[in-house]
């Protein structure tokens, strides 16, 4: 609850003061019908009735306008919240990668949107007025301890229900929140890859796969809608039979003479508005008990320790060292890489290549800080890749995954990292990467847009812009993870130009690629296998150390 309150808590202080006020204002139409039923009718009074008519609805009229504000507040509260909370999420999202598990981070912004909601929805209202069910009660204890007992009993009665309701929807709510999560990430993959899905025929199979999980999560959701339907309907039947009760008892103390025809009519509203919340939050169950989750969820995450950066150390000259480097990724069984040694030089080119499924690509993750290493260290210039800030990091490191990953955005956006940049800077990358030529000739130039994944760009294409944001700020380390898998011979050349310029620039650039000839190009060759570093090949037998290997591969 503090993370939702957080600084904002003179907004969530007034918005308790609105309803204290409302719920005031809200016996103005009881004590009305008391007095009408009691005096008015009795006296025959036309100005009384006028008087009571105008502080009835002046108190209504304060009610709306309070409530409106108390709506407007809470509202504003969650705007808040979102505001403060969902950047630093992403950026512990993005910075835990390889920290947590996929699953525990894909979701991590839709639990802020699902607290935000409840924040702004009838339920944290609900919430506000349920503790002045106590004045209800007291008023009615004020006109008879019978009657106030009565009500006494029937709150109690209907914080059972809810109690009852919450004890037996809890695990069925969080549990169909996970299987929804799963589903919706199943279905979310199958749509991003639909042209391979509708190219080998898999729909089928993937519509009868997802109807097969649906089916399991609107079973859990039955069972769970069971319970709390059975409760809700409780509810709603105590209520009236409360109500239907209070009025009952009422009357009869009217026929002893211990209370007037006003007292039954009054009693009955105050009753129902007392009431009322409580049954509120038990309709509103579902979204408070998913809102509770995802506050849980969000609170692990940002609660979690992230290694402390220095923003003071010095501009990097390119120095690597992993010192006895383990990984295992989140969940898993076995580390994909372990026990790393590997020393590499300022201005050094040194080559990485093995067979599918020998740790390269993972190396070339912990080189760059996408994914800490869980045993050793990754250390620039001597020190931990931890203790850098992870934007400065950024600035310095040059990558190129395997998986280019372009954002939705223009040719330029994503050359400059999606940066404020001039467009001279974006220009000089694209001038580094050889690729200025191939962008000017795109429909648009600089500002052609790009789809998700680099829709509406070619395999080559998508590698050079790619390539062109790995150069983008002069790094200092460029990590290049299969750069020559989608190029043709013109973009071979221009890659072999690139690393050749780079090498001028003493850059260190760390090169894994699958394809011999761009290897007479690095000064070493580190050759894995099964996630350990099997042999580092001198510059002078490069030739013959990385043939036999690619061939394996």
């Amino acid at each position: 609850m503090k993370r939702i309150v957080g600084p904002d808590s003179r907004l969530w202080a007034a918005a308790v003061g609105f309803s204290l006020v409302i719920n005031l204002a809200l016996l103005a139409p009881s004590l009305y019908m008391l007095q009408v039923f009691d005096r008015v009718l009795a006296t025959r009074s036309v100005d009384t009735l006028a008087l009571l008519s105008l502080i009835a609805g002046v108190a209504l009229l304060l009610m709306l306008a309070l409530d409106g504000v108390r709506a407007r507040l809470l509202a504003l509260a969650g705007v808040l919240f979102e505001d403060r909370v969902a950047a630093e999420t992403l950026r512990r999202v993005l910075d835990g990668v390889g920290r947590a598990a996929p699953a525990e981070r894909a979701w991590a912004m839709r639990d802020v949107a699902v607290v935000r909601a409840f924040v702004s929805g009838p339920g944290i209202v609900a919430l506000f007025d349920a503790p002045w069910m106590l004045i209800y009660i007291g008023v009615i204890f004020a006109f008879d301890g019978l009657l106030g007992s009565l009500a006494l009993a029937s709150a109690c009665l209907l914080i059972a229900l809810a109690w009852i309701n919450e004890r037996f929807t809890r695990a069925g709510v969080e549990q169909a929140q996970a299987q929804s999560r799963e589903t919706g990430r199943f279905l979310d993959g199958a749509l991003r890859h639909a042209e391979a899905v509708r190219a080998l025929g898999m729909a089928p199979a993937i519509g009868a796969r997802w109807q097969a999980a649906n089916r399991a999560l609107q079973r859990r959701q039955l069972d769970t809608q069971r319970v709390a339907g059975a409760v809700g309907s409780a509810t709603r039947c105590a209520r009236q039979l409360v109500q239907v009760a209070m009025m009952g008892v009422a009357a009869w103390l009217v026929i002893e003479q211990r209370a007037t025809p006003g007292v039954t009519i009054a009693v009955t509203i105050i009753l129902g508005r007392a009431l009322a919340p409580v049954e509120t939050l038990i309709g509103q169950w579902k979204p408070l008990a998913e809102a509770r989750a995802a506050l849980r969820r969000l609170d692990a995450l940002l609660e979690a320790g992230v290694p402390a950066s220095f923003a003071a150390l010095p501009e990097p000259d390119g120095a690597l060292a992993l010192e006895n480097v383990s990984y295992t990724p989140p969940g898993g069984e076995r580390p994909l890489v372990h026990g790393i040694r590997l020393d590499i030089a300022a201005g050094e080119i040194v080559g990485l290549v093995g067979p599918s499924g020998s740790g390269k690509s993972t190396l070339a993750r912990l080189m760059t800080g996408v994914v800490p290493a869980t045993a050793g260290s990754v250390r620039l210039d001597g020190a931990d890749l931890a203790q850098w800030d992870s934007a400065r990091l950024g600035e310095r490191i040059g990558y190129l995954p395997q998986d280019v990953a372009l954002l939705a955005g223009t040719v330029a956006e994503n050359i400059a990292r999606f940066a404020d940049a001039p467009p001279e800077a974006v220009v000089a990358a694209a001038n580094r990467a050889h690729a200025h030529e191939l962008v000017v000739r795109l429909p648009q130039g600089y500002m052609t847009p790009v789809g998700e994944g680099g829709q509406g760009l070619s395999g080559g294409q998508r590698q050079r812009v790619a390539l062109a944001r790995a150069l983008y700020g002069e790094p200092r380390i460029v990590v290049l993870d299969e750069p020559n898998a989608c190029l043709d011979a013109a973009g071979e050349q221009a890659l072999g130009a690139v690393i050749a310029e780079l090498r001028a620039a003493a850059c260190t650039v760390v090169l894994i690629t699958q394809r011999t000839p761009i290897l007479a190009l690095v000064d070493r060759i580190v050759v894995m296998d099964e996630g350990r570093i099997a042999r580092v090949g001198l510059r002078q037998e490069r030739a013959d150390r990385a043939a036999p290997v690619l061939h394996q591969a």
